[in-house]
């Protein structure tokens, strides 16, 4: 009986340990508004932000809310308390006010973060 409830408790304990260890990405803005911008000239944006967890931060394909907004991301693993970007590029072909979003999702424990980017596309 003791062998088992010390046994219960050592799993709890790591259990929240491990739980603890998960990375956290910290953006330093999720919204940027491009103010006005050409039509057919596309605008880019760097979303800048840092795994502020204590684990590798693994990000998964960013998808956006449609085929106008194209985001890039790191492939590779970022290490606890390094930066990296992940740039949204914008495509201006339809004049008037835009907001679009892209949803990013990884193994961080903030996951998924929303990132906008809003403006408005004139002649």
């Amino acid at each position: 009986m003791y062998m088992k409830r010390t046994i219960f408790i050592l799993v709890i304990f790591l259990g929240g340990f491990l739980m603890a260890q998960e990375p956290v990405m910290t953006f330093e803005k999720t919204v940027h508004n491009f103010g006005k911008i050409k039509k057919g000239k596309p605008a880019s944006v760097e979303f800048v932000f840092t795994n502020t967890g204590k684990v590798p931060l693994i990000l998964s394909e960013p998808r956006s809310n449609c085929g106008c907004t194209v985001p890039s991301y790191p492939k590779e693993p970022i290490m606890p308390g390094q930066k990296s970007k992940i740039v949204v590029t914008y495509d201006a072909e339809v004049e008037g006010d835009f907001t679009k979003q892209v949803t990013v999702f990884s193994n961080a424990e903030n996951s998924p973060i929303v990132l906008v980017v809003k403006g408005t596309v004139v002649p």
